[in-house]
């Protein structure tokens, strides 16, 4: 093959059109570059331009492998497809020396040296490509190295399919081209981390614009949400706001799981809050016990779309969760803007508690102090007494039953425990007596007097009987009390102000005397305590505790003297029917030592208990403590 004389482009004199074709080639190459052009589409036009100008048959741009163990072709012109995956994946160039000795391109890539042969059929070290070299049609081969950035890259290759002995000229020009197409690799290695850094900033400024925008979003709904509040709003405004603003169902709760407020966000006020109310009570079930002071996700009701995955959110105040603020059905995805409007919409949640909470205290402390006067008046007349309940807006001119809760002692315990649970336990207590009463219109005050809770109760025929409302409340506390019950004791009904005094105390004993029998989690009246009522109501308790003095003083004394236990065994004996076995097995003694303690109180007493007589007077006697205590002067 006859080959086009090479221009002389670095000559003095020679023909300004083959300056030209270089300056052209080297300027394309530039343009590639500087379009951040793929790797692969700049080195196959390295490899035509090279051969353009050169007149060479074929070129190929080889590049080291990421571990640098083999040269790889990744770009060529003349080359057949078949050549480049026989050099590529069976006959590898491989950097170090191969069996057959060090070939031209590993040489020439190690030394970083132009590297040259003339006949590749006569060169030992070919050998191994002999075979392709053959199939492709070439002979003669020329290896300049490629560097880019002043670190080896990898090869531009040259092949004649005649014999050609490359000159001291050619060498250097093939060289300055690979210099360009190097320049070339770098730029574009440049420019492309250039453009992936501008891209990673605009993805860091886009993704700190849309917290921006969250956070916006988010100050928003905050803003709405306090005005709501200041507006004098409460739970149930704040749940329509935030309805409406997300066009989802939103449900509040209390710790316990009760529900205090719920909205639809179809934007009608008060639309749909009972099928919201119905999905609350579902979500709650499918998330379990999984509510913490985190956020947590509610999954989907069966059927539901994908993506409407609700969010339950903790309202916390003084680090302890208080509450939970529910998004339910969303009619859209609840993204990032949403999600960080449910929890500031928390911290609203739990200013309006916080106002609740504050403003119950006061009402609380107000009746309280009522109570106080109401039931010992002391020097207060009717009148004054009238007036500060109109105050509080109770009349009570008209009739009033008193109600007293009180929560159970625990099992095997005298009811005591920390401050701070029994204070928590007591406002859990009136806070849901308080919004029980508000649901049922009937109870006109309602406070906490030493460890329990008093309501006077309005029975008109607008509201429902206090038994009735006392039998809710005991459901109540039974559904969303945390570990207690309460016993509540319902009183007689006062017409007159001078009534209460002693309404309210004979209400408190029957819930002593109850409570003290070890019975727990019921609604007691007087008309449900047979004989003690009578008790109860005897206007000079001295003479009752005079009697129960004579007939078991002697018992007390000799049980103190003695630490014995005849007056809990006789106790015992006359609530079982005057059972020995049966008393036995409660006191977990042998019957013979209930015998015997029987014996002795018949000694002490001089009486005999299979007298019914003296059974009467004792049980009378063991009432009359119950109901008044036992007398210890």
């Amino acid at each position: 093959m006859v080959h086009p004389p090479l221009p002389d482009a670095l000559a003095v004199g020679e023909p300004a059109a083959d300056l030209s074709s270089w300056l052209d080639a080297i300027a394309e190459l530039t343009r590639a570059a500087n379009r951040t052009a793929p790797l692969d589409e700049l080195l196959d036009l390295i490899a035509g331009t090279t051969a353009r100008l050169t007149g060479y048959d074929f070129c190929a741009v080889f590049v080291a492998d990421p571990e640098r163990q083999a040269l790889i072709i990744q770009g060529s012109y003349g080359l057949s497809q078949q050549y480049i995956d026989a050099i590529n994946a069976r006959t590898p160039i491989l950097v170090r020396a191969g069996d057959t000795a060090e070939g031209p391109s590993s040489r020439a890539f190690r030394a970083q040296r132009p590297t040259t042969v003339l006949d590749i059929s006569a060169d030992t070290a070919s050998r191994s490509w002999e075979t392709v070299a053959a199939q492709q049609g070439y002979s003669s081969l020329l290896a300049v190295p490629l560097v880019v950035g002043q670190e080896p890259f990898g090869l531009v290759n040259c092949y004649t399919v005649e014999r050609h002995d490359f000159s001291a000229r050619e060498i250097i020009l093939m060289e300055s081209m690979a210099n360009q197409a190097g320049l070339a690799i770098e730029t574009t290695r440049r420019l492309a981390e250039t453009r992936r850094r501008a891209d990673r900033l605009a993805a860091e400024a886009a993704a700190v614009a849309g917290e921006l925008d969250v956070q916006r979003q988010a100050d928003e709904h905050h803003r709405e949400l306090l005005r709501v509040v200041l507006r004098g709003g409460g739970l149930a405004a704040i749940a329509e706001s935030l309805a409406a603003r997300l066009r989802c169902g939103v449900a509040i709760d209390d710790a316990g799981g009760r529900l205090l407020a719920s909205a639809c966000g179809d934007g009608r006020p008060g639309s749909g809050t009972r099928r919201v109310a119905a999905a609350y009570q579902r979500a709650r079930t499918r998330v379990g016990e999984e509510m913490d002071l985190e956020a947590v996700t509610v999954p989907g009701e069966e059927g539901d779309p994908a993506g409407t995955e609700g969010l339950v959110v903790p309202v916390v105040l003084d680090e302890e969760a208080v509450g939970h603020l529910w998004a339910l059905h969303p009619q859209q995805p609840l993204g990032p803007p949403q999600r960080q409007a449910l929890t500031r919409a928390a911290a609203v949640v739990a200013l309006a508690l916080l106002k609740e909470r504050t403003a119950q205290e006061v009402e609380w402390r107000l009746s309280r102090d009522f109570l106080d006067d109401l039931f010992d008046p002391g020097n207060q007349t009717p009148e004054a007494l009238h007036a500060r309940a109109r105050q509080l807006g109770a009349d009570l001119s008209r009739p009033h039953t008193v109600l007293v809760i009180r929560r159970d002692p625990a099992p095997g315990t005298s009811g005591g425990g920390s401050e701070d649970r029994e204070a928590h336990a007591q406002r859990a207590l009136v806070s849901l007596v308080q919004r029980s009463g508000a649901a049922w219109g009937g109870a006109t005050l309602t406070a906490t007097r030493s460890d329990h809770v008093v309501v006077l109760w309005h029975d008109d025929e607008h509201h429902r009987s206090a038994r009735e409302f006392a039998e809710h409340v005991r459901r109540e506390i039974q559904a969303y009390a945390s570990g207690w019950t309460a016993t509540i004791s319902v009183g007689p009904t006062c017409a007159e102000v001078r009534e209460y005094g002693d309404a309210y105390r004979l209400t408190c004993g029957v819930l002593d005397l109850v409570q003290h029998s070890d019975r727990r989690d019921r609604v007691v009246s007087l008309d449900t305590i047979g004989a003690y009522r009578l008790l109860l109501q005897v206007k000079r308790p001295r003479e009752l505790q005079s009697f129960a003095e004579s007939m078991l003083g002697t018992v007390h004394a000799y049980d103190q003297q003695h630490q014995t236990s005849l007056r809990a065994t006789l106790d015992c004996y006359m609530s079982h029917r005057c059972n020995v076995s049966v008393t036995a097995k409660q006191l977990h003694v042998h019957p013979n030592t209930v015998a015997y303690r029987l014996r002795r109180v018949e000694e002490l007493l001089d009486l005999d208990l299979g007298d019914p007589q003296a059974l009467l007077h004792l049980q009378l006697a063991l009432m009359v403590e119950a109901v008044l205590g036992e007398h210890t002067d």
